[in-house]
């Protein structure tokens, strides 16, 4: 059986930054849906369409080629990486998923992914609808006002200045958007263990989330 790991959380709760460095320890490939959130997102709004219009969006996906290498995102062959690492494409892409042509799109796009390989997948519903077969589900959570410090520090080493306030009162909006869309809305699996990152570092997760995996399989 292949494995796959599956880590969903808010916005700013850790879950690319651990996905990314739990793949490589476990010899896993890395997946970020987020990602594929976000490259559709970029496509809705370089083609100029409302986030709202769902005909035209369900129209626009079967042009789109979406391609991950490692952290690398393409977008139709172009690398894509840094433009969809924004506030505004951060907001669109929580807009977008809220579509069940987007989802059901990009849920067949991740099931055929980790079909090939071992995958540690980090999103909103990896653990609920995506792999809800997966014996290992994590869900990271932190405080807003931690996750707004984490995102201000990610934007600041990018070259951006954005007031600590505006992050927080976006990831605040984020989380509204994700928890109460009618469709796979952000919420922890039954079976998924939770892990609070609020003042944690990396490598104590890491460690954390290992433990737990390891713990499972010697059951």
């Amino acid at each position: 059986m292949i494995p796959v790991i599956a880590i969903d959380g808010p916005a700013g709760a850790g879950k690319s930054t651990i996905a990314k460095l739990l793949a490589k320890r476990l010899g896993l490939q890395y997946l970020d849906t987020g990602a594929m959130y976000r490259a559709v997102a970029l496509a809705v709004k370089e083609a100029s369409i409302s986030p709202e219009d769902e005909a035209k969006i369900e129209r626009l996906l079967p042009t789109l080629t979406i391609d991950l290498d490692g952290e690398r995102v393409f977008l139709n062959g172009r690398d894509v990486s840094h433009l969809i690492r924004t506030p505004e494409i951060d907001l669109l892409a929580s807009a977008v998923s809220r579509l069940g042509a987007v989802r059901r799109y990009l849920t067949q796009l991740q099931r055929e992914f980790a079909s090939k390989k071992g995958v540690v997948a980090e999103g909103r519903d990896m653990g609920t609808v995506v792999f809800p077969d997966s014996p290992y589900k994590f869900f990271l959570t932190a405080t807003p006002e931690e996750r707004a410090k984490r995102r201000k520090k990610q934007l600041e080493m990018q070259g951006e200045n954005v007031l600590y306030e505006t992050i927080l009162k976006q990831i605040k909006k984020r989380d509204k958007q994700d928890s109460d869309r009618a469709i796979a809305p952000l919420r922890q699996a039954e079976d998924a263990q939770l892990i609070d990152t609020t003042g944690k570092t990396i490598d104590e997760i890491l460690d954390e989330i290992i433990r737990r995996i390891k713990s499972g399989q010697e059951k």
